[in-house]
């Protein structure tokens, strides 16, 4: 059993942890940051993990799980006084539909119309969720600051 959990949940957070770190050494962010940033990718892979791992639909997870490293992004962005793409973009790494995509245009070469149009349609789904994601926690801290401004 500890096996199953080692190799389905801690593997992949350690695996999206170290492809976050390295994306934030291309992105140039700054190492007392790089962590905390790394984290962020940790996060997201997570939340992914244990929805997918009950049962969730896969553009659920996808939401949930940009919902969720967008919630990270904001708090940490505010607390560590830095920009909040700073720790989004790094953070969302781990779930790019990169994969998706290039099975999609493997597909497309190779003449398979009905595939490529499943394929494709999942991909932009995907995007598309964690788009919402993202635009959702974006939307509401945005609602809630101008809700605290005006009430002071």
């Amino acid at each position: 059993m500890y096996q199953n959990i080692f190799e389905q949940i801690i593997l992949p957070c350690l695996y999206s942890l170290v492809a976050s770190i390295a994306f934030g050494v291309q992105f140039n962010i700054k190492l007392r940051h790089m962590i905390t940033a790394g984290i962020g990718g940790t996060v997201t892979q997570l939340i992914f993990l244990v929805y997918e791992l009950n049962g969730t639909s896969e553009m659920l997870c996808y939401f949930f799980s940009a919902a969720a490293v967008s919630a990270y992004s904001e708090v940490m962005a505010r607390r560590l006084h830095v920009p909040v793409n700073m720790y989004l973009v790094v953070g969302i790494i781990p779930l790019v539909p990169g994969g998706y995509f290039y099975n999609t245009m493997i597909t497309l070469i190779g003449g398979d119309v009905e595939m490529f149009s499943r394929q494709f349609a999942t991909a932009f789904g995907i995007a598309g969720s964690i788009a919402m994601g993202v635009f959702a926690v974006s939307a509401i801290v945005r609602l809630v600051r101008i809700i605290m401004k005006k009430a002071i």
